[in-house]
């Protein structure tokens, strides 16, 4: 039967890494990158001690347990303790032997110990030299990169997979006339999002920070949708967005009468103006205490999800 050690010394090699136990710990090292491995397997008590011996080491210090996650006091957590699961095992065993039957080199979870300088984005001047051509999807300039959310999510989840997913929204440039009885009293115009997994609709801004290409292994997801449905989802938000009821104020033989009338675009002239697919940069983090989600373009939460203990 394989040992751990040997399978983390075997996807360490497959990137280069000269490996070498010391102390029960597993030392790599690959030019000036170090990394240092706690291995756990059942029974194992020595997390604790790894964490203290290894404080002040200067490189990454990487956590792998083919079980559950151990506990880890919160005084005891590291912006530098990255954690592999069985799940992660497997990935990174899988990628390297299917890299050696067809030759590519895909990204993996050792390439982030090594990299230290992403996301890099296609610069303007590099757009320039591309002189028109299509470079990639359109993706929504990422405001944060790996170590902060590796940061953020040590202090909220305690987490120790970091993933970047590319989440599609066909987006639309909408204007609407308002009626009031018949009357036209106004006109609206906006830009709506809607999003290409679920449908929700969001409103955003007219003035799109994008960039072609990121080099920050990602994973685009596929719409789930078409465009025409997003079409339809976009219409009906546009007329839920701008139906409201005013007070009318009129006087009727000598009295005030107040009544409430219905303000509202019709469907057939709400105007839609398709921009395209965007992409939004989505960090995904598990940890030891929960799940969470965090727009990439914004740097903001927006989902947390707690394990209860």
């Amino acid at each position: 039967m394989t040992s751990l050690k040997a399978l983390v010394a075997e996807i360490l090699e497959s990137r280069e890494f000269q490996v070498q136990e010391r102390d029960g710990f597993l030392l790599a090292r690959k030019g000036e990158v170090e990394v240092v491995f706690c291995l756990l397997g059942a029974g194992d008590d020595k997390l604790l001690t790894f964490l203290d011996r290894f404080r002040e080491f200067p490189g990454k210090k990487v956590i792998v347990s083919l079980g559950a996650i151990p506990e880890i006091p919160p005084e005891r957590l590291d912006s530098q303790v990255v954690f592999w699961d069985r799940e992660a095992v497997e990935h990174e065993i899988g990628r390297t032997h299917l890299e050696r039957l067809v030759g590519d080199k895909d990204h993996g979870l050792v390439d982030e110990l090594v990299a230290d300088d992403y996301p890099h984005m296609v610069s303007e001047a590099d757009l320039q030299r591309l002189q028109g051509a299509e470079v990639g999807e359109r993706i929504i300039r990422p405001t944060i990169d790996i170590q902060d959310v590796k940061e953020i999510g040590m202090r909220t989840v305690g987490g120790f997979r970091h993933r970047l997913e590319l989440v599609p929204y066909y987006l639309f440039d909408y204007s609407c006339d308002l009626y009031l009885d018949g009357e036209k009293i106004g006109t609206e115009k906006g830009r709506l999002s809607i999003n290409g997994l679920t449908k929700k609709a969001e409103r955003w801004g007219e003035n799109l920070d994008v960039v072609y290409a990121l080099e920050q292994g990602h994973r685009r997801l596929e719409p789930g949708i078409d465009v025409e449905a997003a079409r339809n989802a976009a219409r009906q938000e546009v007329l839920r967005m701008h139906t409201s009821e005013r007070e009318v104020v009129r006087d009727q033989s000598h009295v005030t009468v107040k009544e409430k009338k219905k303000v509202a675009p019709r469907e057939q002239d709400v105007a839609l103006q398709p921009q395209g697919i965007y992409y939004l940069p989505v960090w995904c983090v598990e940890g030891v205490h929960g799940v969470m989600i965090i727009n990439a373009g914004t740097g903001k939460i927006v989902s947390e999800d707690y394990y209860r203990v």
